[in-house]
């Protein structure tokens, strides 16, 4: 991390979830916070992560420069050991809350206006487990007062697509800033010859949520039209026992293998195997798989849900399917596309293309504006804007323009290519653009509104305008 990157060098910031990403059962959320954070201790920030601790894991652990700490609680609701660490008072500049649980409602009681808190929300319906409070529950109308009063409203929520901040609009009612922080993709993947019979992969936990039955009661249909069928599933879970007797009971057990959990060489060297990628997710936001999964060249077939309408290029990278009911006939299809070679190529290229879009680093430093936004918020420093409006701008600025330290929010993101700076402020719309271009005194500079793709991949580096009348043109980053 440098530059805006190393916003957060010298804090001290707590990142608390269910699970860290050594648990059985980590998945996209737990590596999310991993990939995330290791870059934030590389870049000098002093990070703990409090999380609850599975059997035969040890209390403290440090992986990749980040302190993990672990505390045994029932039903891992939430680790009672970032409580007490909250409680020493003072030791900690931010807080990153992913649990997901009644734990973000307890925050705000701790931490007042002294800790700043960023919520981190991995589901689409978090309920009142995300970011709302629970009003028709005693406790939520118990806790909702003080926490509106110590600033609960203004504390940021972080997204990690367009469509999953839609959803949380839509479910929660949440009034107060929402950040959009996707996640990244492997960088660097070692090519390697696919499986000789149609092999898909479905990298999951095994928990409810993920809805892997809705593959295996597919699968019937599937295998009956495509011979040599391979669906290799990857991850660990409470869900294993029954998911393996739906496979026995509906004839397809000679087809399917459920691996576990596998390190990541292994996992890797499945993906490179594959034709198809599935996911059946129905609340799933992360999108962390499917973008491994195109990382590797492996088109995905998913069913919709938020996160997936984002990740997963319906027609392109994947397949966007409406209802389980079409599933069955969805992958039979794109299997026996697959089977042509040239077919096959062309999909894979349009999947790594699509993956080398989304930076680990970008998602490193995007969040660490978000914390620092709102350390700098709490501490009640002047804010020239505060996002409130999930509108967002893209100003491109005339060849040769530096953006000075300072000069805009940490929470925007500024993209140069070629001497050309583009720069995406955030929870502004284009008469707040030009105020900003005043203050930077830029004169000619071409300000539009930010479409999807930008909040997905950035800024666009390549050239475009937005000028009006029969001269307009796209770019290809604005086509997606």
């Amino acid at each position: 991390m440098n530059g805006r990157e190393g916003v957060l060098a010298g804090r001290r910031v707590l990142v608390v979830s269910r699970r860290d990403v050594r648990h059985p059962r980590a998945g996209g959320p737990e590596r999310y916070l991993h990939e995330v954070a290791r870059r934030w201790a590389a870049g000098g920030v002093r990070v703990t992560w409090a999380v609850t601790r599975p059997p035969g894991s040890a209390e403290r652990e440090v992986i990749d420069g980040v302190e993990v700490v672990r505390s045994a609680t029932p039903l891992e609701l939430c680790p009672p050991g970032a409580v007490r660490l909250l409680r020493r008072g003072g030791r900690f500049d931010a807080v990153v809350n992913a649990t997901g649980s009644g734990l973000a409602l307890v925050l705000p009681l701790i931490t007042g206006l002294r800790t700043p808190v960023v919520q981190v929300v991995h589901r689409a319906r978090p309920g009142v487990e995300g970011v709302r409070f629970a009003r028709s529950a005693p406790v939520g109308r118990l806790l909702a007062g003080p926490v509106a009063r110590w600033g609960g409203s203004d504390r940021a929520v972080v997204a990690l697509s367009p469509a999953a901040r839609h959803e949380l609009r839509r479910h929660t009612g949440f009034r107060g800033p929402i950040f959009v922080v996707p996640p990244g993709a492997p960088t660097t993947v070692d090519t390697g010859e696919r499986a000789a019979d149609p092999t898909i992969v479905a990298l999951a936990a095994l928990v409810p949520e993920q809805r892997l039955d809705l593959l295996l009661d597919a699968l019937a249909a599937v295998v009956e039209r495509v011979p040599r069928l391979r669906v290799e599933i990857i991850g660990d879970g409470p869900e294993l026992p029954r998911l393996s007797r739906i496979a026995h009971d509906a004839g397809i057990g000679s087809a399917v293998t459920f691996h576990g959990r596998l390190p990541d060489v292994e996992r890797q060297a499945w993906l490179r195997r594959a034709w198809l990628a599935v996911s059946t997710a129905v609340d799933e936001v992360c999108g962390c798989s499917t973008l491994e999964a195109a990382a590797h060249g492996v088109p995905c077939v998913a069913l919709d849900a938020a996160g997936v309408r984002d990740f997963v290029r319906d027609g392109r990278t994947g397949w966007v399917v409406d209802s389980p009911d079409g599933l069955a006939a969805e992958l039979a299809r794109r299997l026996a596309a697959a089977a042509d070679v040239e077919h096959a190529r062309h999909a894979s290229e349009r999947c790594r293309e699509w993956a080398d879009r989304f930076q680990w680093d970008r998602s490193a430093r995007l969040l660490a504006g978000v914390v620092e936004h709102q350390v700098h918020a709490a501490r009640r420093r002047p804010q020239r804007r505060y996002a409130r409006s999930d509108l967002s701008t893209i100003v491109r600025l005339p060849r040769g323009t530096a953006v000075p330290a300072g000069a805009i929010r940490v929470t925007d993101e500024v993209a140069e290519a070629d001497g050309v700076v583009s720069v995406l402020l955030n929870g502004c719309d284009e008469v707040d653009a030009h105020a900003v271009l005043d203050r930077l005194e830029v004169t000619e500079a071409t300000v539009r509104l930010a479409r999807h793709i930008d909040l997905l991949v950035g800024p666009p580096t390549a050239s475009w305008t937005t000028r009006r009348g029969p001269e307009s043109r796209t770019s290809a980053h604005e086509r997606g």
